[in-house]
């Protein structure tokens, strides 16, 4: 019998523990790898439609140019508001005619400010003041299309801030030009024709009417002395109906109309920098007239945009009264634009009311 014992051989693999550490990273690795993804995708989508939007733009501009348009027809691109995804572009498309076409931003992607349209003369400058488009997305900051006075188009960076410019004052020019006096010319005025004699005219006598006089029917014999004849009197009278007496109608009681609640705001519209500290933050005041009872005021920006800071000094109101609501602006490229804020109550009191807000540089 052989002494020496077999000595085991040693077993390879892995641990539960391992094969959990394992599974663990790969799961993490993949989570990320599809977020970066998704994450890659929504970016692009964000910068091609507002690279789109700015092309069309450009395309309007250079149609108006191109055709010499005149008034009337002159190229435009249009879009309707915070929230919405749509927009016309009004041009030449090659037909040879003006048309107004529809186009969509990708999906998921929308306008954050209140409705605008830009219209471009043959010389390719704006018929209006200046505009900043947003574009945004729900995982990015929203993407600024900026157009000056002058037509350019520009993304991201604001190279032609018209707002920041002060406006120019014309001074009123007199006439300069030296007006030889003109000299008096005779006029002779014809003399006055005698006019004849009017001739009389005949005024008619008016004829008298003779009003008939109602005969009686009717015999009355009287008594002539003593032994006379006694007449006997028959009267044939009509008696006239006396009328029967209208009763007045009672008056009803007419019901008194309750007010209704109504929200104002003082001012509407307010104006905001990002670089000049007097200017990031303003203030308008929310009135109730005609309230009762406890309401809750709230604020947002129109298409769920976050392009600025809000505060109320009450966010609570017994009855009517007042509430002053501050607005600041942020930072960045993002923020800058023309902004509608909603201003409502629970319960709701009319129909609430909308602050315009303009961010400039």
């Amino acid at each position: 019998m052989n002494g020496h014992s077999r000595k085991p051989r040693r077993q390879h693999g892995f641990t539960i523990l391992q094969m959990i550490i394992t599974v663990t990273i790969i799961t993490i690795v993949s989570t990320v790898g599809v977020l970066g993804v998704k994450t890659s995708r929504e970016h692009f989508k964000l910068q091609n439609s507002a690279r789109l939007f700015a092309v069309y733009i450009e395309k309007a501009r250079a149609d108006s140019v191109r055709r010499h348009a005149a008034s009337g027809q002159e190229s435009s691109v249009e879009m309707f508001g915070p929230g919405t995804n749509t927009y016309n572009v009004t041009m030449d498309f090659g037909s040879g005619t003006v048309e107004t076409r529809t186009f969509q931003l990708d999906p998921g992607i929308t306008f954050n400010t209140v409705a605008a349209k830009v219209t471009f003369d043959w010389r390719g400058k704006l018929r209006t003041e200046a505009v900043v488009f947003q574009i945004k997305s729900d995982y990015f900051e929203p993407i600024p299309v900026d157009v000056s006075g002058s037509g350019d188009v520009t993304i991201w960076s604001q190279f032609f801030p018209d707002q920041s410019i002060p406006a120019v004052t014309v001074s009123t020019v007199g006439d300069d030009v030296n007006h030889p006096t003109p000299y008096p010319s005779a006029s002779t005025s014809p003399s006055p024709s005698p006019s004849p004699d009017a001739s009389p005219t005949a005024t008619p006598t008016a004829t008298a009417t003779p009003t008939p006089t109602p005969n009686n029917n009717g015999n009355g014999g009287g008594t002539n002395g003593s032994g006379g004849n006694s007449g006997n009197g028959n009267g044939n009278a009509t008696p006239t109906p006396t009328a029967a007496p209208t009763p007045t109608p009672g008056s009803s009681p007419t019901p008194t109309p309750i007010p209704q609640c109504v929200m104002t705001l003082s001012p509407s519209s307010i104006t905001l920098s990002q670089s000049v500290d007097a200017l990031k933050t303003a203030t308008t005041m929310i009135t109730l007239t005609n309230a009762t009872g406890i309401r809750t005021i709230s604020t947002s920006q129109a298409g769920n945009g976050n392009s600025m800071v809000f505060g109320l000094s009450l966010t609570r109101l017994e009855g009517s009264g007042s509430s002053i609501l501050s607005v600041t602006s942020k930072n960045g490229a993002g923020n800058r634009g023309v902004f509608l804020v909603d201003v409502t109550t629970d319960p709701a009191c009319g129909s609430g009311a909308q602050l315009t807000v303009s961010v400039n540089n």
